[in-house]
């Protein structure tokens, strides 16, 4: 009786038929490096015993091969690359792909939700499913999760083949999950949270995220919105789909704004269906475009969309606003500003349903609240046309699987500014953008600083400004992070070499409270970013866009990336080459050590150990402008464009 087996040698896959006949039809030798990531392939060897058919031959787990390191599934988080070989009836397929493709391509999952239902008291959903397990496999332990963390144990009915819904009805494949409000929110689990079942399959777990593709929902986009919202206690919940049309389970605590009677009345459904339909009706009637600028979280003027807003308001064209929030350092220097609008006022709600453009160096997310349970603003926002300014240089990290810009996305932008032609091919590859969408004249912001004013004779300050990652954003106790770990440790090794009162620690958000409580404290910089850049003579960072703002001014940047194996795992290869680095590198502790010692003697920085004239070759092919004039030419671009 003949056999199939199927074994690895290197890098090539090899499929034989073993019989008492020997012939040279019965092996099949495949290089991987011709297999299209993804694409699943038949091989002329024919399964003709019963015990060969319907069967997984082979599945082993393989290193990515350098010439896929690019390859984004912007759907997927990123998980083990396998080869895997099945029969098909008589047909051998092989394929190589992520190993939860292979196993969902085996073990399929058929379901259709009957209800999603979200109150102050439970998420509760009914759910009719089976799986179709062809191939035999062995199952375990089977879980429906409503967000990363929190599930119930299930165990669904297995079919060789699809059945009939009369079938699977008359089967009662039913299953009501039920999860109390209460475990949702005492649950440390992720902001976001994928809905989906998990199983066990031959040992290894493997998600099926379930949800709704909506026909009538053609953009997209749109799927980012909130379907079904609630404030429960201090928390604002929503479900949402991703990008598939998968639920997600959004949990977040309260904006302070969002328990004010004022808020509560502008953002109800009534209010926002009042605005939304009567601003259909009222651009119908004008003249003239309304333009939105703003930056970071609405809390700044630091990043050059003021100075283009400032720019705009010289000329009749059009109307133009700049959004701030009350709570901005800069609020009370330009409120009385023609044009300057206070976050959350009526006009502020009024102009936001109005506007025909948002230009800025943030996403649109950032005029409402980040995760926003309003559905309808959130909505009106995603049909703005979005001029992306960008607020860093886009050549650093890797806008993959993690970023709102690309293509299709909430934050997907019609046109983007980008600051030379290798940026934007960057671009181009990266958002799946249009090469006509993207714009090079040199972002705002390097219109804002001075172009090399920091020499061996600036004051010797060290600025040590680490990179927030997504992944570890669910971290209740942020003294667990890398971020905060890395930024302490490079600070105690500093105070070696340099006087302490010299170093600024420009701190994320979440550790700005942990490192105020340690002997650091002195170091935190608690002013605008760009006012810190202006005094750096040295910046270390590990993946930050900042490294192209402060050596525009004339600093030395140390990139420390001790963690970069994982990082680029998580979220995509970094982008510059070994030999486009505009610094040198350190991978440890201990070489960055060396870089300190051998750049600072006598407490005082030498510039010229850190800053060469190769880095400085490099960094203008990736910033080409220097002429301060960056802003002048967005204007006339965007005029040209009729943006204007």
């Amino acid at each position: 009786m003949s056999k199939i087996e199927v074994s690895l040698d290197g890098n090539v896959l090899i499929i034989e038929k073993k019989a008492a006949r020997k012939s040279a039809d019965y092996i099949e030798k495949i290089p991987i490096e011709l297999l299209e990531y993804g694409k699943k392939y038949k091989s002329h060897l024919k399964a003709s015993s019963d015990l060969d058919k319907n069967k997984l031959l082979f599945i082993q787990k393989i290193d990515k091969p350098a010439q896929y390191d690019e390859i984004e599934d912007t759907d997927e988080e990123y998980v083990e690359d396998v080869i895997f070989v099945y029969s098909n009836d008589k047909s051998i397929m092989y394929s190589y792909c992520n190993i939860k493709k292979a196993y969902t391509s085996l073990v399929k999952l058929k379901y259709k939700i009957i209800n999603f239902s979200l109150n102050k008291k439970r998420i509760k959903t009914t759910i009719c499913a089976y799986l179709i397990n062809k191939y035999n496999l062995e199952l375990g332990e089977e879980r429906f999760y409503i967000d990363n963390q929190l599930y119930t144990e299930c165990k669904l009915s297995e079919y060789p083949l699809k059945i009939s819904k009369i079938k699977a009805l008359r089967k009662k494949n039913f299953f009501k999950f039920k999860f109390p409000m209460n475990d949702i929110l005492s649950d440390e689990s992720t902001i976001n949270g994928p809905v989906r079942f998990t199983i066990d399959i031959d040992g290894n777990e493997i998600d099926y995220k379930i949800g709704k593709k909506e026909k009538r929902i053609k953009n997209k986009k749109y799927y980012y919105n909130p379907i079904k919202a609630i404030y429960v206690k201090d928390y604002a919940v929503h479900i949402r789909r991703n990008l598939s049309g998968a639920f997600v389970l959004v949990k977040r605590l309260k904006e302070p704004i969002e328990n004010t009677f004022k808020f509560k009345i502008l953002e109800s459904k009534l209010v926002s269906y009042i605005f939304y339909y009567l601003s259909k009706i009222m651009k119908c009637f004008r003249r003239k475009k309304i333009n939105v600028f703003y930056e970071k979280y609405t809390s700044k003027v630091e990043e050059g969309a003021y100075d283009l807003f400032l720019l705009f308001q010289e000329h009749n064209y059009a109307k133009n606003y700049f959004i701030i929030t009350k709570e901005s350092d800069d609020y009370e220097k330009i409120k009385d500003v023609k044009g300057v609008l206070k976050k959350y006022s009526l006009k502020y709600y009024w102009v936001m349903y109005n506007a025909d453009n948002c230009i800025a160096t943030e996403a649109p997310l950032h005029l409402s609240i980040i995760r926003s349970n309003n559905g309808i603003l959130r909505k009106n926002l995603t049909d703005k046309k979005f001029i992306f300014l960008q607020h860093g240089i886009t050549y650093l990290k890797c806008h993959g699987s993690n970023s709102a810009y690309i293509k299709n996305r909430e934050a997907a932008p019609d046109y983007m500014i980008c600051g030379s032609e290798k940026e934007k091919d960057v671009i181009v590859d990266m958002l799946k953008l249009d090469e006509e969408q993207v714009i090079n004249t040199g972002l705002p912001i390097f219109s804002k600083i001075k172009h090399e004013h920091i020499n061996n004779n600036t004051e010797d300050y060290i600025t040590i400004m680490m990179t927030w990652k997504p992944y570890e954003e669910h971290l209740y106790n942020f003294e667990e992070s890398e971020t905060y770990k890395n930024t302490i440790e490079i600070c105690d090794m500093l105070k070696k070499y340099i006087d302490k009162e010299k170093i600024i620690i420009i701190s994320h958000p979440k550790a700005f409270e942990l490192i105020s409580n340690t002997d650091l404290k002195e170091s935190l910089w608690d002013q605008p970013i760009s006012k810190a850049l202006e005094k750096t003579k040295l910046l270390i960072t590990d993946y930050s866009s900042v490294c192209y703002n402060s050596f525009y001014q004339g600093a030395g940047v140390i990139f420390y990336q001790p963690d970069l194996e994982f990082y680029e795992a998580e979220n995509g290869k970094l982008i510059p080459s070994d030999e486009e680095y505009i610094g040198k590198r350190a991978y440890n502790m201990s070489e960055l050590e060396d870089i300190i010692k051998d750049t600072i003697i006598d407490k005082k920085i030498n510039l010229n150990k850190v800053r060469t004239k190769e880095f400085e070759k490099r960094y203008l092919t990736i910033n080409e402008f220097t002429d301060g004039k960056n802003i002048n030419r967005i204007y006339e671009k965007l005029k040209e464009l009729e943006i204007v």
